[in-house]
Formats: structure tokens, C-alpha cells, sequence
């Protein structure tokens, strides 16, 4: 009998075993497919509203000329970038990723585009993330608070000059950051190997000769974390992270002390001083304002919590700092433009993040659920509004293929001199997130830059544009 019970509590134990595996298995099931269900519809709406995008203003500068034979080799393109870097200012990394994606097909562009922006927000996600566990919520939370915050989301994620401008500089800066955070969460373990130093200089160069406020507020992210590392940490630098900073050292060096620097500053309308710090305050409401909220609140919270856990306080600080320089470094730039607060939000999205990765893991289980609740309510409007923007970019495109036709209908019968319409947003419900909104179309003056941009581009005399369509 003892025998007997022993194997049926034997049975009962492996059944048990085997309905826990299973349970197991089913919950990462679910959640691989959450994952995939997440990732797939971002990156198909992104790319649906890269597609949908036309060329625009700046664009028509950089493309060959309709009809035109002539190619772009690599070695023109660097030397395109280089005369930027000579007589317009010291972006030659945005310089270059332009004249690449003016010689490339559109949809290439759209889907190389997106894959830029899959891996700008993975890096983000990993910067939050950290040594933490994996979370959805976190993840579908920053591609929200994106699309909240970002003002003139359009200009720097769709647009081909924006986009080549600031999210395509962004990448290296979030991933010369990413690896300072590592190193910090691995107590410096990671990137070791003496052959990482070439790899991260060579990053690190790239980084910093980005976008003059977000490559400088990596290089007071990047100090601090090596300030961090000495004293709180106290643990050796070792010398790849020497070799990054350096390299971003150099990169920004690049940057600033560029002889186009000059001439940009020259031709732009300068503002006073006070009126761009009171600018740049407005924005801070205007753009981060519900980011400094949310901090405020996490951060209040966080210190509340059995584990409190100081050294996630002052890394989110870190980039708190960033934000605020890479804000109010911008009253040394003639102007405040509106789409440089992009790397501000994901400065001020990234101290959010890191505080919320260390909380998730001691809220209650009603907390959790509500949280994943509101972030899934949030989710759908954020979706609605993508699909705005789909239809808004759209009509967008319409009206440029149309003007495309009628250019080279009224060219081929003779006539150089075109008036056509300009255009304009007609669809009602617009959430303001095309690309086309805050940008300049051609004029009712056929000398305004962007009228005889067009014209060179299609190759006739000038181009007056008109409220009315032509017939």
C-alpha cells in the first residue's frame, strides 16, 4: 500500500510538474505574440505613413533633376557632403545620409526609414530597460510618448531631409549612450575586449558630429556616466568607454568648429537672447511638459519603494541634465527650431524609463493591470491618430503627383512658365503629424527658393504657384 500511494503521489507530483510547464509555456506564447503583434503593427503603420509621404521642400535641392541620366557615385556623394560641411554648416553625417537617400528609390528610402526608426526606439527601450526584465508596456510606452511629445513628428520621421537630419544622426548618439549604460548595469564587465576600442572611437565620432544640441547632450551624458562610474560605481574605466568618449569628443569637435558654421550663421535671422529664452521655456511646457510630470510623479515614487535604489535615481538625473542642456544650449543658435526638441523628449523619455523599468517589478498586481489598461487605451488612440496621419499624408501626395503631371504635360507642349496650385491640407480631422505641416510650399513668387527649386528640378523657366486648380 505504501509502495501503491508513493506512485500515485509520484503521478500526481509529474502531472503537476507537467500542467505548471505547460501553463509556463502557454504565458511565453502569449507573450511572444503580444511582441510581434506590437512591433508589426508600429512598423507597418510607420512605414504605411513613410510611403504615403512625397517629396517635400528641401527634398527637391538634393534629387537629380526629372529625366536626368547622371548618377551619384559614392565618392559624389561624400564630396556633396563635404562642400555642405564647407559652406552650410557641420552636419556631414546628415549631409550624407541625404545625398544617399536622394539616389536611392523612394520605397527603399521608406523601408531603410523604418528600419531607422525600429532601431532608434529599440535602443531607447534598451537604455530604460537596462538589467531589468523584459516589458511590453514599457516598450509600447516609449513609441507613444514619441508620437505625444515629438513636436513636428512629421518633419523628423518622415520627411527625407528631416529624417536624414535628426533621426538617422539620433541612432549612433543612442548607441553610444546605450553602451555607457550597459557598462553601468554590468558593473563594467561588458565591452572588454581592447578591439571594441576602434569599434566605439569610430562610433563615438560619428555620434558627436550629429545635431549640435543632441551631440552635445550626449557628451554631458556620456561625462557624467564616466564621473558616475569613478566615484559611485567605482569601478575601472576601461578603455573602449575611453575610446568612445574620445572618438564623440572629436566628432563634436568636427561639428562646431566647421567652416559652413560661419556662413549658416551669416544668412540666418538671429533672435535676441531673451526672446529665445523665453521660446525655449514655452517649449518646455509646450513639448516636455507632460514628460517632467511624469518624472516628477515616478520619481516621487520610486523613493517611497522597500528597494529604493539610489543609483537608478541619479542615472535618470543624468539624462535630466542632458535634457535641460541640450534645451538651453540652443539660445547660442541664431534660432529655437521647433523639431530640434526631439532629442530633448527622448533625453527626458529615457529618465522616465529608467525609473519606470525599476518600478514595474515591485507594483502590485491591480497597479500592473491598470497601468497595462491605460497604456493599451493610449495605444488605440495613438493608432486612430497614425491613421489620421495616413489619410492627411495622403491628400498630400495626391496633390503632388498631380502637380508633377501637369509640370510635364504644360512642358512638353512648350510652356516653361507653369502656375500651379499650391499645396494645401484639405482632409479636416488632421492630427498634425504629416510631414508637410510646418514646412513651406512653393509661393504665388516664382523667385521664392522653393519655386525655383522645383523648376530647376523639372528643368522648365519658373513655377508661380495659385490657390485654384489649373485645367
Amino acid at each position: 500500500m505504501d509502495l501503491l500511494s508513493g506512485e500515485m503521489q509520484g503521478m500526481e507530483t509529474g502531472e503537476s510538474v507537467e500542467r505548471k510547464g505547460t501553463c509556463i509555456m502557454d504565458r511565453f506564447l502569449t507573450r511572444r505574440t503580444a511582441w510581434i503583434a506590437a512591433v508589426s503593427v508600429l512598423a507597418l503603420s510607420f512605414l504605411a505613413m513613410n510611403v504615403l509621404t512625397p517629396y517635400i521642400a528641401d527634398d527637391y535641392a538634393n534629387l537629380p533633376p526629372v529625366f536626368s541620366k547622371q548618377t551619384m557615385s559614392p565618392v559624389d556623394m561624400i564630396d556633396t557632403a563635404l562642400q555642405s560641411y564647407q559652406n552650410w554648416g557641420g552636419r556631414f553625417a546628415a549631409s550624407l545620409f541625404t545625398a544617399v537617400f536622394s539616389c536611392i528609390p523612394a520605397l527603399m528610402f521608406d523601408l531603410l526609414n523604418t528600419l531607422a526608426y525600429l532601431a532608434a526606439t529599440a535602443l531607447i527601450y534598451g537604455i530604460c530597460k537596462g538589467n531589468h526584465s523584459h516589458s511590453l508596456v514599457l516598450y509600447t510606452a516609449i513609441h507613444i510618448m514619441l508620437w505625444i511629445c515629438v513636436p513636428d513628428y512629421g518633419q523628423v520621421m518622415f520627411w527625407m531631409c528631416g529624417s536624414a537630419n535628426y533621426l538617422w544622426t539620433t541612432i549612433p548618439i543612442l548607441g553610444m549612450i546605450y553602451l555607457y549604460r550597459k557598462y553601468s548595469c554590468s558593473n563594467g564587465t561588458t565591452v572588454h575586449n581592447p578591439f571594441w576600442g576602434i569599434l566605439t572611437f569610430l562610433l563615438g565620432i560619428v555620434a558627436g558630429c550629429g545635431i549640435e544640441n543632441s551631440s552635445a547632450g550626449m557628451i554631458v551624458i556620456l561625462t557624467c556616466y564616466l564621473i558616475y562610474f569613478y566615484f559611485s560605481l567605482k569601478i575601472k574605466i576601461r578603455f573602449p568607454i575611453i575610446c568612445g568618449y574620445a572618438g564623440s569628443l572629436i566628432g563634436f569637435g568636427v561639428l562646431i568648429f566647421a567652416p559652413g558654421n560661419q556662413e549658416r550663421l551669416q544668412a540666418s535671422e538671429s533672435l535676441s537672447l531673451l526672446f529665445k529664452f523665453f521660446v525655449i521655456n514655452y517649449y518646455w511646457v509646450a513639448f516636455v511638459g507632460i514628460l517632467c510630470i511624469l518624472f516628477i510623479v515616478l520619481f516621487y515614487e520610486s523613493r517611497h519603494m522597500r528597494n529604493c535604489d539610489k543609483k537608478t535615481g541619479l542615472q535618470a538625473g543624468i539624462f535630466v541634465i542632458a535634457a535641460v542642456f541640450s534645451a538651453y544650449c540652443m539660445l547660442a543658435a541664431p534660432t529655437s527650431p521647433e523639431r530640434t526638441w526631439f532629442i530633448v523628449c527622448i533625453y527626458m523619455l529615457c529618465a522616465n524609463g529608467i525609473i519606470f523599468a525599476h518600478l514595474r517589478s515591485e507594483l502590485a498586481g491591480k497597479v500592473k493591470k491598470g497601468i497595462i489598461l491605460f497604456t493599451a487605451g493610449l495605444f488605440v488612440i495613438t493608432f486612430v491618430s497614425m491613421m489620421d496621419t495616413m489619410i492627411s499624408s495622403y491628400e498630400i501626395a495626391v496633390q503632388t503627383k498631380e502637380r508633377e503631371q501637369y509640370i510635364l504635360e504644360q512642358k512638353a507642349q512648350g510652356n516653361l512658365d507653369i502656375i500651379t496650385p499650391v499645396i494645401t491640407h484639405q482632409y479636416p480631422l488632421r492630427s498634425h503629424h504629416d510631414a508637410l505641416t510646418g514646412l513651406s510650399d512653393i509661393q504665388t513668387d516664382p523667385s521664392f527658393w522653393i519655386n525655383q527649386v522645383l523648376a530647376d528640378h523639372y528643368g522648365v523657366r519658373s513655377i508661380t504657384g495659385c490657390a485654384e486648380t489649373q485645367h
